[in-house]
């Protein structure tokens, strides 16, 4: 496995990095980012950290393999091509600083323009490299994943923007609502990464069951999804962010590409032309996961209020980016 975490200097980037050396002690990861102090720390860091295959208590988690490296690159100081045409992966965290307006619900949107900027750049370096599977982090990233394949032209396929927090948080949810596990709930997320997001409530199972959840009972699980990052930040700090959940996610998406990709349909941005009655806008759609990517838009029958805030939420990514 060899990642490229372009932003790897950020608290997203290096949580990504350090889930992927910790999951994948036999990964190769290079760390892409201008602030070259931050980003060879991180490196040393982690690199140390697969060392512990150097002792009797760390050497069983490793096996047999020889353990990974972590290296870094400056692409503003060297923008070679090498580490992309190495990569099974892309990894996109890339983002300005965070302003004391986006730690408030709604406030992804606050970066939208730097970070499109950022996307344009990012999409210039890769663009004349092989297309590789590219995985967008960076906020609000239903924009920056649009951005980005625009500015690549590599095939859409190629860009799935992450979404699958909103899935961990509602089976959290659902799992304390009906007192099960996680692992016994289901309840897809479509749309938008942020404030028109869209719960198929529909789909909802409990033990491979479908349930029945009332209008009250829906709208307070769609305000906890919406609210419960936010109030992470609130406790951690504005320098943090609900980072765990995003590192492990990202882990499974990278971890699947890399071995051919999934049976079944899981939600991410990618870039629609048609799709769902949507072109020109990346909002969140069942997909299936192959080698290169989106391998497959799978056509789900919505009801028609899922469709209208499918419809609803890909009219306000389209807005936002003018």
């Amino acid at each position: 496995m060899n990642v490229l975490l372009v932003g790897g200097g950020g608290t997203i980037g290096s949580t990504v990095a350090h889930t992927l050396t910790a999951q994948y002690p036999t990964a190769t990861v290079t760390l892409a980012d201008p602030r070259t102090d931050v980003v060879d720390a991180h490196a040393i860091d982690l690199r140390h950290s697969l060392c512990h295959v150097a002792h009797a208590a760390g050497r069983s988690s490793f096996g047999d393999e020889r353990p990974g490296t972590v290296t870094t690159i400056d692409p503003s100081a060297d923008p070679t091509q090498e580490p992309i045409d190495a990569a099974d992966v892309i990894v996109v965290t890339a983002s300005v600083a965070r302003p004391a307006d986006s730690f408030e619900r709604g406030g992804r949107l606050s970066v939208l323009k730097r970070n499109l900027e950022i996307a344009a750049d990012v999409g210039d370096w890769i663009g004349d490299a092989e297309p590789t599977p590219t995985i967008v982090v960076s906020n609000p990233s239903d924009r920056v994943t649009h951005r980005l394949w625009e500015k690549s032209g590599w095939p859409r396929r190629c860009f799935l923007g992450y979404s699958l927090s909103e899935s961990a948080r509602i089976a959290d949810e659902l799992a304390r609502r009906f007192d099960v596990s996680p692992a016994d709930v289901y309840c897809p997320i479509l749309g938008e990464h942020g404030e028109h997001m869209v719960p198929l409530f529909s789909r909802a199972t409990v033990d491979g069951e479908p349930v029945d959840i009332a209008p009250t009972d829906r709208e307070a699980i769609l305000d906890y999804v919406r609210d419960v990052p936010y109030d992470v930040i609130g406790m951690r700090g504005g320098d943090d962010s609900s980072r765990w959940v995003t590192g492990r996610g990202l882990a499974t998406i990278v971890s699947r590409l890399v071995d051919g990709g999934t049976d079944e349909p899981v939600c991410l941005s990618t870039p629609l032309d048609g799709e769902y009655g949507l072109e020109g806008v990346s909002v969140s759609v069942p997909v299936l996961l192959g080698a290169d990517g989106v391998a497959e838009i799978v056509d789900w029958e919505l009801t028609s209020t899922e469709r209208e805030q499918l419809e609803r939420a890909g009219a306000a990514v389209r807005r936002s980016m003018g």
